[in-house]
């Protein structure tokens, strides 16, 4: 890194590293490169080098990138999807492949080779599923209820159970 004098916020004149802390082209690339392979933004920006927020701030104020972080996002969604539907069918009963017909180099390399070695919980497929629609619903526009969804108050449910127990009032009464 080079250097420079410069001064701000009312402060003298100092030696300044340049670029110490920028969020480079390479930084930016490695940062796209693990949210395509993790969607994970956090551990991107740790990957990078760079704090969460020059990531949020830089996808506010470059089209480019915030185009490029979603293009990464939708890799990764598309690999998760393809690992869980890959985990699925490896656990459906099926016809014993014949080793003399498949690349051995491509079956130790694939996802579904490495979800049946490891032990996937409930609650990670759970999860995986969940994060998924998230996914599908943002690009289709549409909103996922949020756990913090508002529920309803004391009146509105008296209202619903009074309103049920009259139309049941009204069917025993009718019979």
């Amino acid at each position: 890194m080079s250097e420079k004098i410069a001064s701000g916020n009312r402060r003298p004149l100092q030696r300044q590293e340049v670029g110490a802390k920028r969020f480079t082209e390479t930084k930016q690339k490695r940062f796209l490169d693990t949210l395509a392979a993790t969607c994970n933004v956090r551990m991107s920006a740790g990957a990078a080098g760079v704090a969460l927020s020059s990531c949020y701030r830089l996808r506010a104020r470059d089209q480019g990138f915030a185009d490029a972080w979603r293009q990464a996002l939708t890799i990764g969604y598309d690999r998760l999807e393809e690992a869980l539907l890959d985990y699925a069918l490896s656990r459906v009963e099926a016809e014993e492949i014949d080793p003399e017909t498949v690349d051995p180099v491509a079956i130790e390399g694939s996802v579904m080779t490495a979800l049946a070695d490891r032990s996937v919980s409930k609650t990670d497929l759970q999860l995986a599923l969940s994060l998924l629609n998230r996914h599908r619903a943002a690009v289709e526009g549409r909103r996922v209820a949020a756990r913090g969804a508002r529920r309803a108050t004391a009146e509105e449910t008296d209202a619903a159970l009074t309103r049920k127990l009259d139309a049941l009032a009204r069917q025993l009464a009718g019979s």
